[in-house]
C-alpha cells in the first residue's frame, strides 16, 4: 500500500514577514500542527475500529518542518489505506487475490465469522483449514458479485482537519502574528505598544461544534 502524504505551507514575504519565517514560534507552530494531525488521525482510526494489524496506524506519522525560499511547510505521511476507509462508495474494478484473504481470515481469527459460506448456521466443515478457504472465498466472490461498496461517513480526514486540526491553528498562527507584529513596532519606535486585537469566534465556534459533534457520534457508537 502506497504511502500519501498532506502538506501545509505557508507563504511569506521575504522583505518583512522572513524574519517571521524563521523564528523559532512560527516553526513550532508548524510543528505542533504535523503533531496534533499525527494524534488526530490515530484517535479517529482508533474510534471507527480500523485496527487490525497495526500497520496502518504505525503509517501516520508526522513530518519535519522545512523553511526555504518564500515558504514553510510541513507534512503528515499515512498509507492509501486511511483515505480509502474514509470514502462513502468504492468500486472494485478486479477480484481481489485470495492469498491475501486466506491470510485475513486466518489472523482475525475464525470466530469473527457467523457461518461459513455454503453451511447451514451453525454447521462447520471438520477442519479449519476448509473454513478459512469457505470463507475467503465467500469473500472474494462477494466482491464479484457485488463490486460497490457503501458504507457510512466516517470523517477520519476530511473531518478533522477542516473542524479541528486547520482552525485551531489558524487562531494560534493569527495570535503569534499579531504578537511578532507588535513586537516589530515596538523595537522600531523605541517604545512599548499596546495594539487591540478584535475577537473573532468564528473558528471558535467551528471547534466546539466539532466536538460537540465527536462526543455525540462517540456516545451513539458506544450506545450500539
Amino acid at each position: 500500500m502506497k504511502a500519501r502524504q498532506i502538506s501545509f505551507c505557508k507563504p511569506f514575504r521575504r522583505h518583512y514577514v522572513a524574519n517571521f519565517g524563521d523564528h523559532p514560534i512560527l516553526q513550532k507552530l508548524y510543528e505542533d500542527l504535523a503533531k496534533r494531525s499525527e494524534r488526530a488521525f490515530e484517535d479517529a482510526v482508533r474510534r471507527e475500529g480500523l485496527v487490525d494489524t497495526g500497520e496502518l496506524l504505525e503509517s501516520i506519522k508526522a513530518g519535519t518542518v522545512e523553511v526555504g525560499g518564500k515558504t514553510i511547510s510541513t507534512s503528515v505521511l499515512f498509507s492509501t489505506l486511511l483515505r480509502l476507509k474514509d470514502v462513502k462508495t468504492m468500486q472494485y474494478f478486479t477480484i481481489p487475490p485470495l492469498a491475501p484473504l486466506l491470510q485475513w481470515v486466518e489472523r482475525v481469527g475464525l470466530s469473527k465469522f457467523a457461518y461459513v459460506p455454503g453451511y447451514p448456521q451453525g454447521v462447520r466443515p471438520a477442519t479449519e483449514t476448509e473454513q478459512i478457504y469457505r470463507i475467503a472465498s465467500g469473500i472474494q466472490y462477494n466482491l464479484k458479485a457485488r463490486p460497490n461498496v457503501r458504507r457510512g461517513y466516517r470523517g477520519i480526514y476530511n473531518e478533522e482537519l477542516k473542524y479541528r486540526i486547520l482552525p485551531q491553528f489558524y487562531e494560534d498562527l493569527k495570535a503569534a502574528t499579531s504578537v511578532y507584529s507588535l513586537q516589530s513596532l515596538e523595537e522600531a519606535l523605541g517604545f512599548d505598544v499596546s495594539v487591540p486585537t478584535p475577537s473573532d469566534g468564528m473558528n471558535a465556534g467551528r471547534i466546539q461544534a466539532a466536538w460537540n459533534a465527536r462526543d455525540t457520534k462517540l456516545a451513539r457508537k458506544n450506545a450500539q
